[in-house]
């Protein structure tokens, strides 16, 4: 039975060839996925007959399934854009009548929440993920989105596109220093956020899980709020770095949205589900400037066909889930997924 990575969604070259170099480096066999390039042909010259191509629609779940079957299977699937791999998928990929049954997800990441990782274990599947290797990108965009809004720049922007000479139509805002930042979370890249922000003059406050003490605090240096609503009274920013669990789904709605300071602004790089978006929505229509703007880059439903009830509201920043997109994050997470495939290769076939 062959070795084989079937990977789905590749960054685009340079990086992809950096990444497809390596596989191939360490005597890998690679199946790129080209749907989602718009220069397939160029990246087919490039590589040639070294490695295998295919064309799937990742987010197209029975198209997804019918070509793993059609080609045999693959014994990894490598992924990096939070494609949804459900029971399902994971079920049919590693049925025991491929030729090649899926042996293990190797996710370019940290987060893991659109693997159905209970079902991965039903099938004996392994997932892989890069934990801390975009902790400083997304820091960055924690504190330029803080910044940013803080300072109502997309306001004055979109004013004086319009041609309107806006410069007294708002507030002044704050220097950083008269900011305090309340991080919901205290992991990896929540302590990178707090780092840069109190290199700017701007006071962090966090809460975190019952393991968050304040011994816990004291060693990690930061400012301890035992309860979610302490810290919502107090911060003017407020960033959310918890995992999805059955206790944060929902966690912000409209009841916690009531309970931050008037003029604060919403930062959310962790994780869709946490954040209720009809509710912010809604609370947003209701309340202009109670919530003065949020940033959000991580949602619900990420796909292809995007929406969302915060599409359209004013002062909603979003993103599609690139806080933790930057080359070196990029780079970092790639190679240290292909090894751990390559690491993981190597007691698969000795199996």
């Amino acid at each position: 039975m062959a070795f084989t990575t079937l990977v789905l969604d590749a960054p685009a070259p340079p990086l992809l060839f950096e990444e497809i170099n390596r596989f191939l480096e360490l005597g890998l066999a690679v199946t790129l996925n080209l749907h989602y390039f718009t220069d397939k042909d160029s990246i087919k010259k490039h590589y040639g007959g070294r490695i295998q191509y295919r064309e799937i629609n990742c987010h197209d779940k029975p198209a997804f399934i019918t070509a793993v079957t059609e080609a045999g299977g693959y014994s990894v699937f490598k992924t990096r854009l939070n494609i949804p791999l459900d029971g399902e998928l994971i079920r049919a990929s590693a049925s025991p009548h491929l030729a090649t049954p899926l042996q293990a997800i190797a996710q370019a990441g940290v987060g893991l929440n659109h693997i159905d990782r209970q079902e991965a274990a039903r099938c004996g599947v392994t997932v892989l993920n890069t934990p801390g290797s975009n902790a400083t990108a997304v820091a960055e965009y924690v504190v330029a989105q803080a910044l940013f809004l803080s300072r109502d720049l997309g306001h004055y922007n979109r004013e004086t596109h319009k041609g309107h000479w806006s410069k007294g139509t708002l507030a002044p805002g704050p220097e950083f220093a008269e900011l305090t930042l309340g991080l919901v979370g205290t992991g990896g890249i929540a302590r990178e956020v707090a780092r840069k922000a109190e290199a700017l003059d701007i006071k962090v406050i966090a809460t975190g899980s019952e393991r968050f003490t304040e011994q816990a605090a004291r060693n990690l240096g930061l400012e301890r709020r035992q309860t979610l609503e302490q810290l919502l009274g107090e911060s003017d920013i407020v960033s959310i770095h918890t995992p999805l669990t059955p206790l944060t789904r929902g966690l912000f709605g409209s009841a916690a949205f009531s309970q931050m300071r008037q003029g604060s602004i919403l930062i959310n790089t962790a994780r869709g589900g946490i954040v209720d978006e009809d509710q912010l929505a809604t609370f947003m229509s209701q309340y202009p400037r109670h919530i003065k703007a949020v940033a959000i880059d991580t949602f619900t439903h990420e796909k292809d066909c995007f929406n969302s009830p915060l599409v359209g509201i004013a002062n909603a920043q979003l993103t599609p889930h690139i806080a933790g997109n930057t080359a070196t994050a990029i780079r970092a997470a790639s190679r240290q997924i292909v090894d751990k495939i390559h690491a993981f290769s190597t007691g698969a076939t000795a199996r």
